[in-house]
C-alpha cells in the first residue's frame, strides 16, 4: 500500500467545504469495537459534526461505533459519549496508524452540549 493511500474514500463535496468549524486537539479517545471490547485512540481534531482519531487499524467505511473522549475545561474534564460512522480511513506514512474520520451519528446524554460548550470556548480562545 502507498504512503496515505486512502481506503474506502467516498466522493469529496465540491470546493471540500464543511458544515462545522474544526480545531486541532491533542486528546485520547475510547472506541468501542463490535466485539465490545474497548480500544485506545488519538483524537487529533474536532467539529461539532465529527472527530478525527488516529488508530492502529483501518476501520470499513460506514461502520458505526460508541466513542468516548474527555474534553479539556479551564477547571477539569469533561466526558463526551457519542455513537459515530466512519466516512473515511486514511494509512499515515510508516508508522503503523491509520486516520480515521468519524461523522458524529448519536449523543449520548448531555455530550452535545458539552461539546458544544468547548467548541465556543475554543473559538474564544479562553482554553
Amino acid at each position: 500500500m502507498e504512503e496515505n493511500e486512502v481506503l474506502n474514500t467516498p466522493p469529496v463535496a465540491p470546493n471540500n467545504q464543511r458544515a462545522h468549524e474544526r480545531f486541532r486537539i491533542n486528546v485520547k479517545a475510547l472506541i468501542r469495537l463490535s466485539d465490545g471490547s474497548v480500544v485506545h485512540a488519538q483524537a487529533v481534531d474536532i467539529s461539532m459534526g465529527g472527530i478525527y482519531l488516529e488508530y492502529g487499524a483501518p476501520a470499513d467505511a460506514g461502520l458505526v461505533f460508541e466513542v468516548a473522549f474527555d474534553l479539556p475545561f479551564t477547571a477539569d474534564f469533561k466526558r463526551v459519549i457519542v455513537k459515530a460512522r466512519v466516512v473515511r480511513t486514511v494509512m499515515i506514512g510508516s508508522r503503523s496508524l491509520y486516520g480515521l474520520a468519524f461523522v458524529f451519528t448519536e449523543f449520548v446524554k448531555d455530550s452535545e452540549d458539552i461539546l458544544e460548550q468547548y467548541m465556543q470556548l475554543r473559538k474564544l480562545k479562553t482554553i
